[in-house]
């Protein structure tokens, strides 16, 4: 259902001589948003930064500044158009210069819950004093989802800011309530991902190597895959003996083999695994990760090695001929990935 109701999203763009501000104002209740901004009116749309200062700029010159809008929610927001204008409550004010500020035309956007996205505003001084504008945005509510919902959708948000301000356990409180009022949007795979690595690191502490790990998964989840894998190998050169190392390794191949399509690489790195990390609870995903990388690579003798392998070390029975898996839960998983691969290859 459309809801016509329109709110406006506006941040007060200043500039000067020597400076230039941001300010974000809304037409209801704020509260601290993603990349510090702030979330508009009754809405889950949050616009950051929240504050912004362009600095002395020389007359003539042009200043970029990306500005994110947010959906913190789990309706979906139609972002009808966006404008820069003057003063909101004084058209008369001349410290507001909207012809100084620009923005590309941006097409009606369709925000849908967890997406954000970037505008550019450029700052273009054309005399020597203090400059504001408003950047406005207009949108309609597609109401898909209930107010319970809307809500629980900021405990996970709540959770990511927390998490970037290093309270680990606070963040694991608020990614835990959020995943306990059965989530509605695809924030629910991130915090089970995140849920056992903070818990771990309860035990083995909250580091450096937990806050760069983190990222790294932050980063691919947002498609910066060569940022990630960059993260990763930073992380391989400083925290080599950390108890993340493993988790790290197994990352950086599964981004290669599942993201990147580099199947060579991919199988670098989980034989690197399974080599400096026998005992590491991602033995057996780096093992089939491996086989899959060698099928991909035309190597279909060395993968039916290495998956006769994988099902063997979870055969519990052999009978007439034909293998079970033992009966516990991870065996029969790895027994039945590997033994369709192993069918698949040989019926090719």
């Amino acid at each position: 259902m459309r809801l016509n109701t329109r709110t406006d999203i506006r941040s007060i763009f200043g500039a000067g001589l020597s400076a230039m501000m941001l300010i974000a104002c809304d037409g209801g209740s704020s509260s601290p948003a993603a990349f510090d901004g702030t979330r508009s009116g009754e809405s889950f749309l949050y616009v950051a930064p929240s504050d912004y200062y362009f600095g002395t700029k020389s007359v003539g010159s042009t200043t970029k500044q990306a500005i994110q809008i947010a959906n913190r929610g789990a309706d979906t927001y139609q972002l009808t158009s966006m404008q820069i204008s003057g003063s909101l409550d004084d058209t008369d004010n001349l410290e507001y210069t909207p012809d100084e500020f620009a923005i590309p035309i941006v097409d009606s956007i369709e925000l849908q819950p967890t997406q954000t996205v970037s505008v550019d505003v450029s700052f273009i001084p054309l005399t020597e004093q203090q400059k504001k504008a408003n950047f406005v945005v207009n949108y309609d509510t597609i109401k898909q989802a209930s107010d319970a919902d809307n809500l629980n959708e900021r405990r996970y948000y709540e959770g990511f800011d927390l998490e970037k301000e290093g309270q680990y356990i606070a963040a694991r409180k608020s990614y835990s309530d959020y995943m306990a009022a059965d989530p509605a949007t695809s924030n629910k795979r991130r915090a089970a991902i995140k849920l056992p690595i903070i818990d771990e690191s309860k035990v083995y502490g909250t580091g450096n190597d937990l806050e760069l790990y983190l990222q790294a998964i932050d980063e691919r989840d947002r498609g910066d895959y060569p940022a990630a894998l960059a993260s990763l190998q930073r992380f391989d050169t400083l925290y080599n003996d950390s108890y993340l190392a493993d988790d790290a390794l197994y990352l950086s191949g599964y981004i290669q083999l599942i993201d990147l399509d580099d199947s060579q690489a991919a199988l670098r790195s989980m034989q690197t695994l399974r080599t400096e990390f026998p005992d590491s609870s991602y033995y057996d995903s780096s093992q089939y990760s491996e086989a899959l990388a060698q099928i991909e690579l035309g190597n279909d003798a060395l993968a039916t090695e290495i998956l006769t392998d994988l099902r063997g070390r979870h055969t519990g029975l052999i009978a007439f001929g034909i293998a079970f898996a033992k009966d516990n839960l991870v065996s029969r998983l790895w027994f039945d990935r590997a033994s369709q691969v192993l069918n698949e290859i040989n019926t090719a």
